[in-house]
């Protein structure tokens, strides 16, 4: 049977950044760090995410696998994995269905409902630890006019107001058992309900790479969970860790 151990805590600047500084401290397999209130949020490609009240759901999946039990090359299908354990949670709970922007934004109505941020530590092609940070505007009712006219949260869309401790645990399970998937190889099939989930099919986007904007199609994503894109009439594929990423009518 596996085991989460939980963390937590009132108030933290970023529950990765907790992560980080003590993953070498945990001796579980899995360690989840929830705060109710984040100061310094972090999103991807050093973006701030907004996390300082106490209606959302902000915390930090440590998983620290045994050596040589995933690999690399498999840890690339985290953020993927992320996202659809995530949008399976909010769908059985909320019965509202999301989408998700590649690698791993959560939207309702194209409106950002959750972030998802991966970080990970390997040392000579083997992995210490992986974590996977995630943050769900649940029972905001407004928000600052930073981010109002680009999110939204799960009251919004669906006047419940509910435990956060519920969407929590409930994502939780559903991690460990896509991650049970990974570890087995048994990956094809969370490409395929990611595909379920995705907004990224036959999408028109705009990627910054380098500092220069380009145009192509979205055609999905690859078995790795890289994005495949159709540009000047030729099929590329795009890394998550590059690029920054814009779909139409989002």
């Amino acid at each position: 049977m596996q085991v989460i151990k939980y963390i937590s805590l009132e108030s933290i600047d970023s529950t990765n950044t907790y992560a980080k500084k003590n993953a070498k401290l945990f001796d579980d397999e899995f360690t989840v760090i929830q705060s109710k209130i984040q100061l310094s949020g972090r999103g991807r490609m050093d973006r701030v995410f907004i996390s300082d009240n106490e209606e959302g759901a902000w915390f930090s999946l440590v998983i620290k696998p045994k050596r040589n039990e995933v690999s690399p090359k498999q840890s690339l299908l985290i953020p993927i994995m992320a996202a659809l354990a995530v949008a399976v949670s909010i769908e059985d709970i909320y019965k509202i269905k999301c989408g998700i922007k590649w690698p791993n934004d959560i939207l309702i109505n194209y409106r950002k409902v959750c972030g998802i941020l991966c970080e990970s530590q390997t040392v000579n092609d083997s992995i210490n630890y992986m974590i996977i940070g995630i943050g769900i505007n649940v029972n905001q009712s407004s928000f600052n006019k930073q981010i109002k006219d680009i999110a939204t949260s799960l009251l919004i869309e669906t006047e419940k107001n509910l435990p956060v401790d519920l969407l929590i645990q409930n994502i939780c399970g559903n991690l460990l058992s896509l991650y049970d998937k990974i570890k087995h190889g048994k990956t094809a099939c969370i490409i395929d309900k990611w595909n379920q989930y995705s907004l990224m099919d036959n999408t028109v986007i705009t990627y910054t790479k380098e500092q220069s904007s380009y145009t192509a199609l979205s055609k999905g994503i690859d078995s790795t969970g890289r994005l495949v894109i159709e540009q000047d009439g030729e099929i590329n594929y795009l890394d998550s860790n590059e690029i920054r990423l814009k779909i139409q009518g989002a």
